[in-house]
């Protein structure tokens, strides 16, 4: 079935890897914005297996959304946190000196870059239908159960689960997400520039 133009499906198995800058890790790109080098936003799922530190970004704020594994804890010199269950957050600038500890389990994070000033992104947990937003890229990734996406321009529903998203770029088509069964969860980030 094909697609509303600005529509596009992921899932994990499909996305390509690559290491860290550092080579400490393995990184999955699930999208970024098209301009600019580097680009204003970047979103992707980085796999961590050992205790590394992280690379300094200067300039870029961060979103760290723990999606499987762990616990594993994000530490800096006057700040820490651990980050146990599927949804469990941290956010901070990208200069800080950072690392993580060894993760009990292999570990899965959604990582959201924006360069201070050029993007901003609201990234949120969602139990409930989700309308998406008309302006922006919106990112969907379901951290668990299974979600139905509907809309006037699919001629059935889409549905997508754990370790599977969507990417709207968005548009006048209107699109909603809600869960096909009880305790699914997802993540939901909204980045403009």
């Amino acid at each position: 079935m094909a697609l509303p133009e600005g529509l596009t499906r992921l899932s994990l198995a499909t996305l390509p890897r690559e290491r860290w800058r550092n080579g400490k890790g393995w990184t999955r790109l699930v999208a970024q914005a098209d301009a600019g080098t580097p680009p204003p936003w970047r979103v992707s799922l980085a796999e961590i297996t050992e205790a590394a530190p992280f690379s300094v970004f200067d300039g870029i704020d961060r979103t760290t959304v723990l999606v499987q594994g762990g616990p594993v804890s994000l530490l800096a010199a006057e700040q820490q946190w651990t980050l146990s269950e599927p949804g469990d957050t941290a956010q901070y600038p990208g200069e800080l000196a950072l690392r993580n500890t060894a993760p009990a389990d292999d570990t899965l994070f959604w990582n959201v870059m924006t360069q201070r000033g050029r993007a901003t992104a609201r990234t949120r947990l969602v139990r409930d239908k989700l309308v998406l937003p008309e302006r922006g890229h919106s990112l969907i990734w379901v951290l668990r159960g299974t979600f139905d996406l509907a809309g006037e321009a699919l001629p059935v529903g889409i549905r997508i689960e754990a370790a599977e998203g969507l990417h709207w770029q968005g548009g006048t088509t209107r699109l909603a997400i809600q869960p096909a069964e009880a305790d699914s969860l997802l993540l939901h980030t909204l980045l403009t520039e």
